[in-house]
C-alpha cells in the first residue's frame, strides 16, 4: 500500500486531485456500471495487463471489491462529473517506486485527458507520497500511450515482455521518472505541465 491515508469511500473530497478539466477521485462501487461500459472494449483490454475481454458488470464489481488500499482514481470530467476512465499508482518491489497506469474510454481518446490525469498522479506521487521514482509501461504497438508518456517527461529504460490477459505475452517498453527529473520539469514549466 502506498498511502495509509487513502480510503476509497463515497465521501472523497479529501482525496481528490483537481486539474484544469478533470477531477481524479478515489474509485467507488457506484463507478461499476461506467467501468464495465467503457472497459468492455477489446482495444482497451489488449493494451492493459489486467482487463479481460469481454468485460461485464460482474468484472467491475469484483475489481472494485478487491482494490482496498490501492491508489486507484476515477478520472472524471470537472464539468458534470462524467466518468472517463481510471488511473492508478501501484507499489513496486523496489522501495520508493510505483508504477503508473491509466486507461480512458474510447469516446474520450485524443483530447489530452490521459496526459492531464497522468501529470496529476505524477505530482501526487512525488509531492504527497514522497516517492523517488515513478515507472510506466506501454505495449510497443501503443503509440497513443507512448505519446502520453513522452509528453509527461518520462525517460526510456528499455524493452521487455509484459503479460496481458487478452493478448498474452507482449512486447512492452518501460519508462521512468525520478524525483530530480520531476523537479526540473516543474521548475521549467515542463511541456504543458500545470
Amino acid at each position: 500500500m502506498l498511502s495509509a491515508e487513502f480510503s476509497a469511500g463515497e465521501d472523497d473530497d479529501e482525496s481528490r486531485l483537481d486539474t484544469a478539466r478533470l477531477v481524479l477521485r478515489p474509485v467507488r462501487m457506484s463507478d461499476a456500471p461506467a467501468i464495465a461500459r467503457h472497459a468492455n472494449d477489446r482495444q482497451i483490454a489488449e493494451m492493459t495487463s489486467r482487463i479481460p475481454h469481454p468485460y461485464g458488470l460482474g468484472h467491475a464489481e469484483s475489481f472494485l471489491a478487491s482494490v482496498d488500499g490501492e491508489l486507484i482514481f476515477a478520472i472524471t470530467a470537472r464539468e458534470g462529473g462524467e466518468f472517463l476512465g481510471l488511473c492508478s499508482l501501484q507499489a513496486l518491489e523496489r522501495p520508493d517506486t510505483a508504477e503508473l497506469g491509466y486507461w480512458l474510454g474510447r469516446p474520450f481518446w485524443g483530447r489530452g485527458f490521459a496526459t492531464e490525469a497522468a501529470q496529476a498522479l505524477i505530482d501526487y506521487a512525488f509531492e504527497a507520497l514522497a516517492l523517488g521514482t515513478v515507472e510506466v509501461r506501454c505495449r510497443v504497438v501503443n503509440g497513443a500511450s507512448r505519446r502520453v508518456i513522452q509528453k509527461c517527461g518520462f525517460g526510456y529504460r528499455g524493452t521487455g515482455l509484459s503479460t496481458s490477459l487478452v493478448a498474452g505475452r507482449v512486447a512492452s517498453e518501460t519508462y521512468a521518472m525520478d524525483r530530480r527529473t520531476w523537479e526540473s520539469l516543474k521548475a521549467w514549466g515542463g511541456r504543458g505541465w500545470r
